[in-house]
């Protein structure tokens, strides 16, 4: 008989515990479906298909707590990892010197600027609309919140466009500005990886694998700076439980707070981990730094006289009522590498969770507890890039406190297995490749061979095709014929850069069509609308954005494509766009 000495591995016995008890609880999940309802305020693909999200919340909150307690299990019985008694708060090991961070961050921020300088890609009238129209009407004198909808937050909205898109306006300094957010933003993972790593090596393979996870190198053009918040807030509660400093406490709960206004879901979410971990280290100089933090973002609203009150409206009581039932999408089933990406990250947090205990970690923790939030983006999209942008700690924390240590105990057959699955899992070759051509290409794309001028003032500085001027061209001409200067249209094709880009201003203060699915402000939409009527409203424009998530604009709003059936009976074709007048 062979004898097994499991006290020889106490990681792997623990790891293999995590992984049965995240097996256990997916097995047991779906028996509590008919527990959950369709979600409601609003019209998206979960409603029309009949779906349960908070379902796909809960396989993920039972996946954390079984993965957790198969680690405990498995760590209690392979006697490894014993218990600390409680976390520590200072005299952490000493991780990659200081040094390291500055010239890494640096490498990271330049290399990032390059791969995500794509300063003549063709504009995307959805998503680069949801910040040129905002910006566009803050600078013409519309308070935010009052006479303008913030969806994803005042920073993201409109708010940074209204900073630096001048007088002629010009889209080209928008972008420029959010390449160098992004590259900003992502370099922050050295830091973080400094504070968690032992070796300068480890770390700089910890941002190396975080990057890759989050497909930094794949994406080219991603909103990464909407992340800042989240990162910064993590870092300063890393070097709180290091230091004991409260300019790092400071710095956490400024960046939530504040991260509110820059971007909505991660400022909350940045904010939410903040104070959890505040509550567990007991710290009570938190509350005072917690309570001055909290005035900043109004004393920033006072500041830009926005309306406070629809701003507390919309942003805690219609956006978290209605934004599942519209926007959220149904977890993958199918057995693939992408559901593997969705599904196997709560496992490894759970696992965090008793490994920060039975170590004494507090960063451990921290990590967890952020990374744990933050995937509330993930479970709600499920959507490739969504899935990578609500995970932006978990490479540098699989490398830190899984891979690294495992070569530091001579672990070499764990850690190779480790290191290869994480290789796949990472998507490291594909971010590598991307990446590569990109930095290649950069001087090539400072050129705008093959694209033509914007037949319009306001698209200043960037090109796109011809097919796309002539269109635009022929609808504006239409709309100096059909439409008094400076009388408001309507557009329900979800090309918002059309109101920027024509320089009209919408009817209503929210322009985001499948928003308006939200019953409170579809009211005040209609109201608005029957108060002042649009000349015109653009009924038809590119076929794939009317239909995001499969579902039709005219299925999500039937009583706003009624009203203008009944007000707007004729049409008139321009180009791509199909126009309805009175």
């Amino acid at each position: 008989m062979i004898a097994i000495d499991v006290r020889r591995w106490p990681e792997v016995w623990t790891a293999l515990g995590a992984c049965v008890g995240a097996a256990a609880s997916a097995a047991v999940a779906p028996l509590t479906r008919g527990w959950f309802h369709v979600p409601t305020g609003g019209v998206g693909i979960v409603t029309v298909a009949g779906y349960p999200k908070a379902y796909d919340y809960a396989v993920i909150a039972l996946l954390i707590v079984g993965s957790a307690a198969g680690a405990f299990v498995g760590s209690r019985w392979s006697g490894g990892l014993q218990p600390a008694g409680s976390l520590k708060v200072g005299g952490l090991k000493a991780t990659a010197p200081r040094s390291f961070s500055w010239l890494a961050a640096a490498v990271v921020f330049v290399l990032m600027l390059f791969v995500h300088d794509h300063p003549y890609a063709v504009l995307e009238p959805f998503h680069e609309g949801e910040h040129l129209t905002p910006g566009f009407l803050f600078r013409s004198g519309a308070r935010p919140y009052g006479d303008v909808f913030v969806l994803h937050g005042l920073g993201v909205d409109g708010g940074l466009d209204a900073l630096v898109l001048g007088d002629p306006p010009s889209p080209r300094r928008v972008r420029r500005l959010q390449t160098l957010l992004d590259a900003a933003t992502l370099a922050l993972l050295v830091p973080i990886a400094a504070e968690l790593s032992t070796t300068a090596v480890g770390a700089a393979a910890a941002v190396f694998v975080g990057l890759c996870m989050i497909a930094a190198g794949q994406i080219p053009l991603f909103p990464w700076f909407r992340l800042a918040p989240l990162l910064l807030a993590a870092l300063g509660m890393l070097r709180y439980v290091r230091w004991r400093s409260l300019s790092s406490l400071a710095l956490a709960f400024v960046a939530s707070t504040l991260g509110v206004l820059w971007s909505l879901d991660t400022g909350l979410y940045a904010l939410a981990a903040t104070v959890i971990v505040c509550f567990l280290l007991r710290a009570r100089i938190a509350l005072p730094v917690a309570v001055v933090a909290l005035l900043l973002p109004f004393a920033l609203l006072l500041i830009v006289h926005a309306d406070i009150h629809r701003f507390l409206v919309d942003s805690f009581v219609i956006i978290p009522r209605s934004i599942d039932a519209i926007w959220s999408r149904p977890a993958l089933r199918e057995i693939s590498w992408e559901s593997a990406r969705y599904y196997l990250p709560p496992v490894f947090f759970g696992w965090m969770l008793v490994v920060a205990w039975r170590r004494g970690d507090w960063r451990i923790a921290i990590v967890a507890i952020f990374s744990i939030i933050a995937f509330r983006t993930a479970a709600g999209r499920c959507s490739w890039s969504h899935t990578r942008y609500g995970l932006p700690l978990f490479g540098v924390a699989a490398v830190a406190f899984a891979l690294e240590p495992l070569l530091l105990a001579r672990r070499r057959v764990a850690a190779a297995i480790l290191a290869i699955g994480l290789f796949v899992f990472v998507e490291v070759a594909p971010n590598v490749a991307a990446a590569s051509r990109f930095l290649a290409g950069w001087r090539a794309r400072q050129s705008h061979a093959g694209l033509v001028s914007y037949p319009l003032a306001t698209g200043r500085g960037i090109y796109t095709t011809r097919e796309n001027a002539a269109d635009l061209a022929g609808l504006n001409g239409f709309l100096d014929a059909a439409a008094p200067p400076g009388a408001p249209i309507l557009d329900v094709t979800n090309e918002r850069a059309l109101y920027y880009l024509l320089q009209r201003r919408p009817p209503t203060r929210c322009s985001d069509v499948a928003m308006l699915s939200a019953p409170p402000l579809l009211a005040e939409a209609m109201r608005q609308l029957e108060a002042n009527p649009p000349a015109c409203v653009i009924v038809e424009g590119m076929k794939e954005l009317d239909q995001y998530d499969g579902v039709p604009n005219r299925i999500r709003v039937p009583a706003l494509f009624a009203w203008i059936d009944a007000r707007y009976p004729h049409r008139a074709r321009v180009g791509r766009y199909l126009v309805a007048t009175r």
